[in-house]
C-alpha cells in the first residue's frame, strides 16, 4: 500500500465503489483507492501497525501488514470473531519473540488467543470485580476499559482508578493486577478520555481532558510514563522523538493508542494526533504539540458537499512496523 505511513483510513459511506479515503498526516494528502483487504475481510488494526485479517466464509486468518502487504497465516477460528471486537499484539512479530494475539470482545467477557505458529485459537472467559465506594461490587470489562497496551510481551489495562491489571502468557495466560498511585483528579474534573500508549518499551497514559462536559471542544492533554519500580504515574511534558495516534471506537466503547518515530516519518517530535473518537460522527483530528502548548484541529474527511457522512466505522490508523 502507498504511504507514506501513519495513515488515517476512512470508510465515507459510498457503498458503491468500495474505496477507502487515506489521509496522510505527515505530507497532509488525501487520496482515494480500494484496498483489498479492508474489503474483501474483515480487518482490525492493532498498535503495532500489523491488521488481523478475516474472511467471513472460509474463516482463513492472517496477519497483514499495509506497508509492504507481508502476511502471516493464522489457524482458522472454530466460529466468526464476535461481532464487536479489537485486535492486539503482545509484541511485535519476528522470529524471536513468542508473539500472541488477542481478539477482546467488547461485549463479554471473551478473549480469544492464538500464538504466531500455534495450531488454533484458544478461548477464555474472565470475570474482573471492582468494589465501589459502598464496598458494592461492580463486574467491568477489560476491553472497555480506558486503555489497553501491551509492553514486554504482558498486555496492561486501567483495572481500577488505583490499579493495573496485566495479562500474561506464559507459562499460561493468566491475569493479575497490581496497585499503583494514580493521577490524582479533584472531583470538579471535567469529562476525561485515558489511552494507554507503548512507546520504545515503556508504557505512557495520556488523559485527554475536555472543555467540562462540551467533547468537541478540548482544554488540554495531559501524559505519564509509569514507573514500574515504585509503581506510579510521573507526569512528562515530552516524549522525545515520537508521535502518540489515538483514536478508537465511536463514543469511547474501546480506546486506541500506538506511537512511531517521528523524524523517520517526516513528522515533528513531541506530538499527540488525537482522532476525536468521543463525538459521535465527528472525527476531527486534534494535533497537540507538547513542546511548544500548541493545538491544531484538522478535518481530513470531507463528503464533496462539504458535510460529513455517518461513518460505518470511525476512521482507522494504519501504522509503520519498522521502528
Amino acid at each position: 500500500m502507498e504511504g507514506p505511513f501513519p495513515l488515517l483510513v476512512h470508510d465515507l459511506g459510498n457503498r458503491t465503489d468500495d474505496c477507502q479515503t487515506r489521509f496522510s498526516i505527515s505530507n497532509q494528502a488525501v487520496s482515494t483507492a480500494a484496498i483489498h483487504e479492508l474489503k474483501d475481510y474483515r480487518c482490525f488494526e492493532s498498535p503495532q501497525g500489523w491488521v488481523l485479517a478475516l474472511e467471513p466464509a472460509s474463516l482463513h486468518t492472517f496477519l497483514w501488514r499495509p506497508q509492504d502487504g507481508q502476511r502471516i497465516s493464522f489457524p482458522s477460528p472454530k466460529q466468526e470473531f464476535p461481532r464487536r471486537c479489537k485486535c492486539l499484539l503482545s509484541d511485535k512479530p519476528s522470529s524471536t519473540s513468542s508473539c500472541t494475539v488477542l481478539v477482546l470482545d467488547l461485549d463479554q467477557p471473551n478473549l480469544l488467543v492464538c500464538r504466531i505458529g500455534g495450531s488454533q485459537w484458544d478461548s477464555y472467559n474472565y470475570e474482573l470485580t471492582m468494589f465501589l465506594a459502598d464496598d458494592k461490587p461492580r463486574e467491568i470489562h477489560m476491553a472497555k476499559l480506558k486503555g489497553i497496551a501491551a509492553v514486554g510481551g504482558k498486555v496492561y489495562y486501567t483495572f481500577t482508578g488505583h490499579a493495573l491489571g496485566v495479562v500474561e502468557f506464559s507459562p499460561e495466560l493468566s491475569l493479575t493486577e497490581f496497585e499503583v498511585d494514580m493521577v490524582e483528579l479533584p472531583d470538579t474534573m471535567p469529562f476525561t478520555s485515558t489511552y494507554l500508549v507503548e512507546s520504545c518499551g515503556d508504557l505512557f497514559m495520556v488523559v485527554v481532558v475536555f472543555l467540562g462536559h462540551n467533547v468537541h471542544k478540548i482544554d488540554k492533554v495531559d501524559v505519564y510514563k509509569m514507573d514500574f519500580s515504585r509503581p506510579e504515574w510521573c507526569k512528562v511534558d515530552r516524549i522525545g522523538d515520537r508521535v502518540f495516534l489515538l483514536g478508537g471506537d465511536s463514543i469511547g466503547a474501546s480506546n486506541f493508542g500506538a506511537s512511531c518515530s517521528a523524524s523517520e516519518h517526516g513528522l515533528s517530535s513531541n506530538c499527540i494526533y488525537f482522532l476525536n473518537n468521543i463525538a459521535a460522527e465527528e472525527n476531527y483530528l486534534h494535533i497537540f504539540n507538547l513542546e511548544k502548548g500548541t493545538e491544531e484541529v484538522q478535518r481530513p474527511f470531507r463528503h464533496k458537499n462539504g458535510c460529513l457522512l455517518p461513518p460505518p466505522r470511525p476512521p482507522m490508523w494504519l501504522l509503520p512496523t519498522d521502528d
